[in-house]
């Protein structure tokens, strides 16, 4: 179900929308829709990434809640520059638990 909603936005910003709408052939509810939904996913994204680096939820969690897979979850750190403290000694550790 679609709800009609009122904002405002200040007219240097509507100019550009306006400008967009034409580009893109579309009219400017569509264009203003589109921000809005792409605007979300990156909000989302970001404070699932925020979430997940000050250890508030797990990876897994992260992931789902940005609708990503774990490894686009992954990739998606990397490229906002986390680094993991996770080092090969960890890695090393828990694989010879996993083999006794």
């Amino acid at each position: 179900m679609n709800e009609a909603i009122g904002i405002r936005l200040d007219g240097e910003f509507l100019k550009k929308i306006e400008v967009l709408s034409k580009e893109e052939v579309l009219d400017r509810s569509s264009i203003i829709r589109k921000l809005v939904y792409i605007g979300y996913q990156d909000f989302i994204k970001k404070k699932s990434a925020q979430s997940y680096k000050e250890g508030k939820i797990t990876l897994s969690e992260a992931a789902h809640k940005a609708g990503f897979t774990i490894l686009e979850m992954e990739q998606y750190l990397v490229e906002q520059g986390f680094k993991s403290s996770y080092s090969i000694e960890d890695l090393d550790n828990e694989l010879k638990l996993m083999l006794l």
